[in-house]
Formats: structure tokens, C-alpha cells, sequence
């Protein structure tokens, strides 16, 4: 059963009316939960306040993340961590509650270093608020952090708040052939042990490394130059489907996923990021779907 709320009072109606819900909006994860009711929020959406000059976003929980960054690119801002499936669907709640965050977490951090603010209603259908719509408003571990891959434990997620940062004027990106998993988080290894200030680092199973700069575009090109020194590789001139292939998942080829922080694994396919040391598997037989 679904039950669709549209509207903060209709997700209190439902929590009151229901001794369990799963919370449902863009359906592009599924995180283990106890079988229930699903509350479906992808109605529950849009942007409640934007103000690019303070560089804070706050959205309805079920809004898709595709819509956002349309919002965002139009004052040439984004989401640093590079949230994943955007194409897929996936709502901005769905991506706090699931705490996914893509390549670009490995310069700016994940999607707990920029929610600032949350609404979440709890399990008696009371609205709480956490944090705030400014980036400085408080110290310390709050509520808002502790619902990034809270699943919906905690709460329904009703309305996020995030800062946000201007794009960067370029990128570039090195596609390096290092021939194994081992070698290539070898020399993973090695350009974090220099001065290079990489945005993104990823390798795969086959051995296939690629490494992200960014910035003003004369100085990229002059970095980018001095990183092929030392670690050789490929300039790729238009490098988005390469990071999109790693954002949206296609290099799984349809199989489910699941993340591990073990460190580089041997199932093939299976992508590594060196931000947080995670690991993303396909396989044929995961639990939990799309990303478990």
C-alpha cells in the first residue's frame, strides 16, 4: 500500500495514521528497511527559497535533484559532491537519506558537509527543525547531519537546506592506464602524496584511473600538464561522460549495487572512489535493488 503525501500536513496525517511507513520518493535506491506501508513523497516537491548571493538552496524533500541543479547552473552554481542518478530520478531527500555522494566528494566533502538545515517529521507526526537557511548558524553534530543515511529512521525528511558553490570556470581530467586495481591505487596513492589538488580520483577493477582538477582555465591547463608528467595518461577534451558514467551508474551495466569501504575489490565491474575509500559493486544477486 501508498500512501502519497503531497504536503507537510499530509506526511503528520500519515505518520499518526500508520504504526510503520517506508519512505519512497524517486525510487532510484533502496536502502534494507522493515517491510511497511510506503509513504510516497515525490509529489512533495519543489524549491521554497533560493538566494544565490548567500549560496543557499532549500527544496521539499522529494524534489528531483535534476531540477535543482537546472536551478543552480542558471546562477553558474552547483552541489559539489556530485549526487548521484540525477538522470536516473533521485530526489534531493532521497539523497540525504541514503547519504550517497559521488567523485566530487574527494575535494569538497560528502552531502553531510553541505545540508545546513533540515524539517523532518517524527514518529508521533511532530514537525522538527534543524539548523538553518545560513551557513553559520551553528556549531556541532545536529539532527540534520545525523539524518544523512538515516534511511528514514529517524524521521520522514520533509525539507532540506543546503549551501551551495559557484562552478568552476574549467576542468580537466586525466584518464590514466596503470593495468591492474592494485597499481592503480598505487598511484592514487602517490598523486595524493604531491601537491596536486585534484577535485575528483577514481579507478575500476580493469585498472583505469582518472583524475579530475579544476579551477581558472589558464592555471588548469598549466596544472594539467604538470600531473601527465608524473603520472602520465590521456587528456580527455570532453570528460562529462566519463564522470556521468560514474555518477549515473551505467558502467554497472544494469546489475544492482552495492557499497563497500573495505577498500578495492576484484568483482568486475566494480568502481572505486578514493574519497571515503569507497567501493561501488555490481552484482547480479545484491540485496536492496538499484544500490543497496
Amino acid at each position: 500500500m501508498t500512501v502519497d503525501a503531497a504536503t507537510l500536513a499530509e506526511i503528520q496525517d500519515a505518520v499518526r495514521g500508520h504504526d510503520s511507513l517506508v519512505v519512497r520518493a524517486g525510487g532510484t535506491k533502496s536502502p534494507a528497511q522493515a517491510a511497511g506501508t510506503t509513504i510516497g513523497l515525490s509529489k512533495l516537491r519543489g524549491i521554497t527559497e533560493y538566494s544565490p548571493a548567500e549560496c543557499v538552496l532549500t527544496a521539499w524533500a522529494g524534489t528531483p535533484l535534476r531540477d535543482i541543479e537546472q536551478a543552480l547552473r542558471a546562477h553558474a552554481q552547483y552541489l559539489p559532491f556530485d549526487p548521484p542518478l540525477v538522470d536516473a530520478g533521485a530526489t534531493i531527500g532521497g539523497t540525504v537519506a541514503t547519504g550517497l555522494s559521488g567523485s566530487g566528494r574527494y575535494r569538497y566533502g560528502g552531502v553531510r558537509d553541505f545540508l545546513i538545515g533540515a524539517r523532518v517529521v517524527d514518529g508521533e507526526g511532530t514537525v522538527i527543525r534543524s539548523g538553518g537557511k545560513v551557513v553559520k548558524n551553528a556549531a556541532g553534530f545536529l539532527l540534520h547531519h545525523a539524518l544523512v543515511g538515516s534511511a528514514g529512521r529517524f524521521g520522514v525528511i520533509a525539507e532540506v537546506t543546503f549551501k551551495v558553490f559557484p562552478l568552476p570556470e574549467a576542468r580537466a581530467t586525466l584518464k590514466v592506464t596503470c593495468g591492474s586495481a592494485a597499481a592503480a591505487a598505487s598511484t592514487a596513492r602517490s598523486i595524493e602524496a604531491t601537491r596536486f589538488d585534484c577535485e575528483a580520483l577514481d579507478f575500476d577493477t580493469h585498472g583505469t584511473l582518472w583524475v579530475r582538477i579544476a579551477g581558472r582555465s589558464a592555471a588548469v591547463r598549466s596544472r594539467l600538464m604538470r600531473l601527465h608528467d608524473v603520472v602520465g595518461g590521456a587528456r580527455i577534451e570532453d570528460d562529462n561522460p566519463e564522470w556521468a558514467e560514474a555518477r549515473e551508474f551505467t558502467w554497472a551495466q544494469g546489475r544492482s549495487i552495492v557499497k563497500s569501504v573495505d577498500g578495492p575489490h576484484t568483482a568486475t565491474p566494480a568502481r572505486y572512489i578514493c574519497a571515503g575509500a569507497a567501493s561501488w559493486i555490481a552484482c547480479d544477486d545484491c540485496l536492496g535493488g538499484p544500490i543497496g
